[in-house]
């Protein structure tokens, strides 16, 4: 048996490799834009083309926009103020792919009242995705 000499020393150094294991800011940052990058660039691929964009890329790209959604919300942030971008970024590109889907669905019934609305919801996500942009940039730029 470990005598109370013992045990708190290896308690001490157990909980500062624990500590000393939590991602940094930087990093945590990092994962945000790895995801954010992923998402523009994918979208990018597919819907700059130079072609004619039919119905199915944009729905294939509503995909991969809800995809980084999802992907974003998985991520461990022990940061308070990268959590809240992580939730409004998720949130963003939520509204975008469903934006993207009422588009192509007001297209389809030439529903122009619908397509405007949905043109409003990409303009302000567009507007957020911006502003969030530039605070976390700030915020990952502190030391």
């Amino acid at each position: 048996m470990v005598s109370f000499n013992y045990k708190f020393p290896l308690l001490i150094l157990l909980v500062s490799l624990l500590t000393g294991c939590a991602e940094s800011k930087s990093f945590q940052c990092q994962k945000i834009y790895l995801i954010a990058n992923e998402v523009t660039k994918e979208t990018r691929s597919l819907t700059n083309t130079g072609t004619k964009i039919d119905q199915k890329t944009w729905l294939l790209a509503a995909d991969k926009i809800e995809q980084g959604s999802e992907s974003m919300k998985k991520l461990q942030m022990n940061d308070p103020e990268l959590q809240k971008y992580q939730t409004l970024y998720s949130q963003i590109y939520q509204d975008y792919a469903d934006a993207t889907r009422e588009i192509i669905q007001a297209w389809e019934t030439t529903n122009r009242i619908k397509a405007k609305s949905a043109q409003e919801k990409v303009r302000k996500a567009g507007q957020l995705e911006r502003e969030v942009g530039e605070k976390i940039n700030r915020h990952c730029s502190q030391k």
